[in-house]
């Protein structure tokens, strides 16, 4: 998604949560500042990696029974809790989508054995950015929801399910399969507030539907 196609989007969300955006700049230059060049795959080996074929996995309550659905031939991708939930039954993710909010160990654990990290910096998770970002050996692209620049980047989306998708759709990928998708209802996480994480999922709905409709018949849009 373009910053001009996504920069209204950001300023309703700033308005209706109250962010501040300067934080979510602070936080911005300090993941830039943190991931080397070097550390950030090219876009031919994202798109390598990414492949044709993709099933997103989120961390809905359902996650469990449907990764036992998944086809074979696809390309793991796991957006925020969904990975230590996967890895924690035995499901290696290729690809995660992280803001660090959760436990990040299975983040780190999952991107030194080999997993594309797309890691997340906005004004509210500062601290995890300082303290994970340093010990993640594996390859990483910087993502943030502000105006992109350095070192980082914006595909669009807010929440980690639907940056995830965003994502896959800005590097060409073609068939998507969600798995472990419930956005009408809020899988407790502790230290998280219900309440708001119940209007992210709605924002979260939003974001998705615009999208999938305006590429309706030109992807394989599939939720279990």
């Amino acid at each position: 998604m373009e910053w001009a196609v996504w920069r209204p989007l950001y300023s309703e969300i700033l308005k209706d949560f109250g962010f501040d955006p300067e934080a979510d700049v602070r936080s911005a230059e300090i993941l830039s500042n943190l991931v080397d060049k070097e550390q950030i795959p090219k876009f031919s080996a994202i798109v390598e990696k990414l492949g044709h074929k993709v099933s997103i996995f989120g961390a809905s309550a359902s996650l469990e029974d449907d990764s036992g659905k998944m086809p074979e031939g696809r390309t793991i991708v796991s957006a925020g809790s969904a990975t230590g939930r996967l890895m924690r039954n035995g499901i290696r993710p290729d690809i995660i989508v992280t803001d660090l909010d959760g436990d990040a160990r299975f983040d780190i654990e999952a991107n030194a054995l080999g997993a594309l990290a797309f890691v997340h910096a906005h004004g509210d998770n500062i601290p995890a950015v300082r303290r994970f970002v340093p010990i993640m050996s594996g390859p990483i692209v910087p993502t943030v929801q502000c105006k992109p620049f350095g070192n980082v980047y914006n595909f669009g989306g807010f929440t980690d399910g639907d940056r995830a998708f965003f994502m896959v759709d800005h590097f060409g990928v073609n068939d998507v399969m969600f798995l472990g998708w419930d956005l009408e209802n809020v899988c407790p996480k502790e230290g998280s507030d219900p309440v708001v994480k119940q209007r992210k999922l709605l924002w979260a709905q939003r974001l998705l539907k615009d999208r999938t409709t305006s590429i309706e018949g030109s992807k394989h849009m599939q939720e279990r």
